[in-house]
């Protein structure tokens, strides 16, 4: 069985009590790997700012791991233990740290702290608005996978053509996909709750982690896109540090979902 399994849509009688739980532990899971990933960049800023120079030339061979790992991880999810899964959860979010650590470098710190700030309350208004609607969001999966696989192509094209109107095309549209992939895995970890109440804590541990990847996964790509627009670069050209790196992100939303 894998996470998508244990999505059942009639929850009826769904318990309130297990739901909750389930959710606290996703979210202790994403906030403990977004944390890891928030970590890394504040000590390399203010501590190691040289650092950034000697990572930059792993940055796209961290990004296609990063990819790598979450595939892995994904499908591989049976077959190890919830310690294995948490601990590559963290390696990934770790890795994403790294390349993080040169946004302070590209864009004022200032613009950087309000995106992060404009993404966590979308995050929870968008959040609350799934975990409590009484409205089936799975009939907006197709949309939503629709959406992905679009953004990815575009990403992709966009790397070579560099065309600026494709660039504003792609980050409407990410931040509308991704908004919506909030609401929609919030509202499939609370059905999910439920399916796997009195299920062995192995399992419930395994799933928790697949849940908060993917939320973790909403939350960065949200963050990204946010940062297109809200972003203030600064006067000196950092460009080639990051440049492209980010787009491998993207890919991995898409390899833990079947919708």
């Amino acid at each position: 069985m894998n996470y998508n399994d244990y999505f059942e849509r009639d929850v009826s009688n769904i318990s309130t009590e297990v739901s909750n739980a389930f959710v606290r532990k996703v979210m202790l899971n994403m906030i403990g790997g977004l944390f890891i990933t928030t970590l890394v960049p504040i000590y390399v800023f203010f501590f190691n700012s040289e650092l950034v120079y000697t990572l930059a030339r792993y940055f796209k061979l961290i990004a296609l791991a990063e990819v790598a790992l979450v595939f892995f991880l994904s499908l591989g999810i049976n077959k190890m233990s919830s310690v294995t899964a948490r601990f590559l959860f963290y390696v990934y979010a770790l890795m994403n740290g790294i390349l993080f650590s040169s946004l302070a470098f590209v864009f004022h710190p200032i613009s950087i702290l309000y995106t992060l700030g404009v993404t966590t309350i979308m995050f929870v208004v968008i959040g609350v608005y799934g975990y409590t609607t009484k409205e089936d969001l799975t009939k907006y999966s197709k949309f939503l996978m629709t959406g992905l696989i679009t953004i990815i192509i575009i990403s992709l094209i966009n790397i070579f053509i560099k065309a600026p109107m494709l660039y504003w095309v792609g980050t409407i549209l990410g931040v509308v996909i991704f908004s919506g992939l909030i609401a929609f895995d919030i509202n499939r970890i609370k059905y999910i709750a439920y399916n796997i109440a009195g299920s062995d804590e192995e399992m419930v541990e395994k799933m928790g982690i697949i849940g908060a990847l993917n939320l973790y996964l909403d939350f960065i790509n949200l963050f990204l896109y946010l940062l297109r627009i809200f972003g203030k670069k600064l006067e000196v050209d950092y460009e080639k540090i990051s440049r492209n790196n980010f787009s491998f992100i993207l890919l991995s939303p898409f390899s833990t979902r079947k919708f």
